[in-house]
């Protein structure tokens, strides 16, 4: 987000104002990041009235002292920060229009105050705030604490930033986008997770007795070690902090809370920008930080580019089960098919039975190492577990060493069969976070 690659940033700044104090204070921040990259901001007042557009065509002039107004509010931002700020004034609908504006701008982010000055919107339908962040295609900025922004955008202090992240590609576009601030300005980043204990403790197999309002040590380890390995592929996060907090109930509370305790200037996180009726029964995290927060926020869409970058995933690491069948045996050699030169194949057993001599296993998954899988570069560990179902064996096994991939073989029963007998498979494709290749068994051609 430096001056060199504000194209990609954009080629303006939209900044919405209804002339109230928020607004202003919005503005102004706007204004000092259109300042530090290099790029004109748009000033922008919607007529929200429903008459405002036939008034227009019937009257052009009835509007002029708005108009005027927005003129010298335009021209004094401008005067004070030294850039190039032009006013629009349209009719429509705030939010829809704001995002309509930015595209025929090819702006790279809207700024928006939390509250304008017609406070009862929020109760009526949502703020503009809360709207823009469901559906706008750009980065949206809610400010709450102008002068932060301004402080850091001037260079007269750090921004102390806090990201918000799920692991998945819509939070991985936020911290992009946050790890972008730092070629603009100093930045204190700090990556932040919520985490259920209970659930987390279950996903990876870690025995009880399991603390209600903690994790424990050795849990927190495996998810800031999960964590960074996430972020690694984003250039830059590698610097920030990670912090994994234990959280129970939702989870825009919790960072809500975690950002006002650590004094942040500002919360970033991802929008899934689901549709309203989704919204209603999943929840919106985005929404709720919007609602809770009370330093300024920026709202990321996943966007484009990390829906391709998922297609163009490769496997580092990959675990491989086998209970030592000829069916279970035909996954080895897709699994380390899959890995890329250099990356590790685990090769699973789940002792399901007390008895099993656990050097034989070893010797066993050993023998079944494809030849030259070492001249490809490709490291073999094996892995034994004891656990009283295979899948559960597998699904900790996977969470816990971290596996890019579980390759696993299937009866490749469907239907009323596969609800009678059951599956491994089925239930480790349930449960696991990771990819699962399931090779079906040979069938005649």
């Amino acid at each position: 987000m430096t001056r060199e690659n504000s194209a990609e940033a954009g080629k303006a700044i939209i900044a919405g104002t209804d002339f109230s104090g928020n607004a202003t204070q919005a503005a102004r921040a706007a204004a000092s990041i259109a300042k530090r990259l290099g790029v004109p901001l748009k000033l922008v007042y919607i007529l929200e009235e429903l008459t405002a557009e036939l008034a227009i065509t019937n009257d052009p002039g009835i509007y002029d002292p708005l108009r005027k107004r927005l003129r010298e509010q335009a021209a004094e931002i401008g005067r004070q920060f030294g850039i190039d700020v032009e006013p629009i004034a349209e009719p429509g609908f705030a939010c829809e229009k704001l995002i309509q504006i930015a595209r025929v701008h090819h702006a790279g982010m809207i700024v928006v105050s939390a509250l304008g000055e017609r406070k009862q919107h929020q109760w009526l339908m949502g703020s503009v705030a809360e709207r823009l962040a469901q559906l706008s295609p750009l980065p949206v900025l809610i400010v709450r604490d102008g002068a932060r922004i301004e402080a850091w955008a001037n260079g007269n202090s750090e921004l102390r930033t806090m990201v918000g992240v799920e692991i998945g590609s819509t939070s991985k576009a936020a911290l992009r986008w946050a790890s972008e601030l730092r070629a603009m300005g100093r930045c204190n980043l700090t990556v932040t997770h919520i985490a259920w204990p209970f659930g987390e403790h279950f996903r990876l197999g870690i025995p009880s007795p399991v603390p209600l309002d903690s994790l424990r040590p050795e849990l927190r380890e495996l998810l800031i070690r999960d964590l960074r390995a996430w972020a690694s592929e984003v250039p830059g996060a590698a610097e920030a902090s990670f912090n994994v907090s234990p959280g129970w109930g939702r989870i825009d509370f919790h960072l809500a809370v975690l950002a006002r305790e650590a004094q942040a200037d500002l919360l970033i996180v991802g929008t899934h920008q689901r549709s309203a009726s989704a919204r209603l029964w999943q929840g919106s995290v985005s929404r709720g930080v919007l609602h809770n927060a009370t330093c300024n926020v920026v709202c990321v869409p996943r966007g484009e580019a990390s829906r391709g970058e998922e297609m163009g995933a490769t496997f580092g690491r990959v675990l491989v089960p086998t209970d030592f069948s000829p069916l279970a045996n035909r996954a080895i050699p897709v699994a380390y098919g899959l890995v890329a030169p250099g990356g590790t194949v685990h090769l699973l057993h789940v002792l399901e039975k007390a008895g099993e001599d656990a050097r034989n296993v070893t010797e066993r998954l050993r023998a079944l190492t494809p030849k030259g899988a070492s001249a490809k570069g490709i490291v073999t560990e094996i892995e034994f577990t004891q656990e009283e179902n295979a899948w559960t064996g597998i699904w900790h096994t996977a969470g816990r060493l971290g596996v890019d991939a579980i390759c696993m073989a299937t009866h490749g029963r469907s239907g009323i069969l596969r609800t009678v007998l059951g599956s491994q498979a089925q239930e480790v494709l349930q449960h696991a976070r990771q990819p699962v290749v399931l090779v079906p068994p040979e069938r005649e051609r």
